[in-house]
């Protein structure tokens, strides 16, 4: 099995027991390069299974304000959803063209920046296309100056998927994105993250690969939304809106800046482990 962010072999990692429907024992794969784990279960499963798994575990929580394995859930969805408008605000994203909301199950976030600040974000989910959402014929017409993904990215099996997020970004545009990234994924059946719709599991090594391949030139990660921005334009362009808006009295966020990844979470698995019941 081939690694899909840099193609080089996977080897056997660890298994977890799971009492879902069509999972029991899920077999995990590390990149041999890049430490990118994959669930190979998951991966070998039918399109009909792997929608059933999303359809049962989804409809668990969607549509309410609670999901139990995800308790900062609504916390964080506020914290992205000010970042969002604060970066708007500051220049970083276009306060006028397209912007588009991959994976937003029913909504909150698109809705909730919406109704707060006027900011309007087109949606598209693939499980969920209901009033109001893009349809694929529709999204496939379009290219966004913004395309923010959250909670996405460790639901993905296969590399088109990830090329299909970001092919819907403009040439000039910006992909927000929140995911689990760290130095190295812990081989650890109690991890918190392991949950029947996680299948993906990234490394800073792993992510900066897609970063340099898709062409973006700088990044910036918002520690309290847990968000991460890539951009396309000039990357001196960038670092001087940050270190403006950084310098700023009483500014209630602050932005780290990086040419390339901003590989913020520089843990390594044990450090992980530890802080299992609290996710990053």
């Amino acid at each position: 099995m081939r690694c899909m962010i840099c193609r080089n072999p996977m080897e056997f990692y660890f298994s977890k027991r799971f009492d879902f429907i069509h999972l029991t024992n899920v077999d995990y794969v590390k990149c041999v390069n890049c430490g990118f784990v994959l669930s190979k279960t998951h991966y070998e499963l039918s399109d009909e299974s792997w929608g059933a798994v999303n359809k049962k575990y989804h409809q668990s929580y969607q549509g309410t304000n609670h999901l139990a394995d995800d308790p900062m859930w609504l916390e964080r969805l506020d914290k992205q959803v000010e970042v969002i408008a604060d970066t708007v605000k500051i220049g970083l994203i276009s306060q006028t063209n397209p912007h588009l909301d991959f994976g937003c199950g029913d909504g909150k976030l698109s809705d909730m920046i919406t109704d707060r600040h006027g900011v309007k974000i087109d949606k598209f989910d693939r499980y969920n296309q209901g009033k109001g959402y893009l349809t694929d014929e529709k999204l496939k017409k379009n290219k966004f100056d913004f395309v923010v993904t959250t909670s996405v990215f460790e639901h993905l099996l296969k590399r088109e998927m990830l090329d299909e997020i970001n092919n819907l970004v403009s040439d000039t545009g910006v992909m927000g994105l929140h995911t689990l990234v760290a130095e190295e994924v812990p081989d650890n059946s109690d991890w918190f993250y392991l949950v029947p719709v996680h299948c993906a599991f990234y490394t800073n090594k792993s992510m900066q690969i897609l970063f340099d391949e898709w062409g973006y030139t700088s990044s910036v990660y918002q520690l309290d939304s847990q968000l991460w921005l890539f951009f396309k334009a000039d990357a001196d362009k960038i670092e001087q809106i940050i270190k403006n808006t950084n310098s700023q009295p009483n500014r209630k966020f602050y932005y780290h800046f990086k040419r390339g990844f901003m590989d913020y979470w520089k843990l390594n698995k044990d450090e992980i482990n530890a802080r299992q019941k609290q996710p990053l």
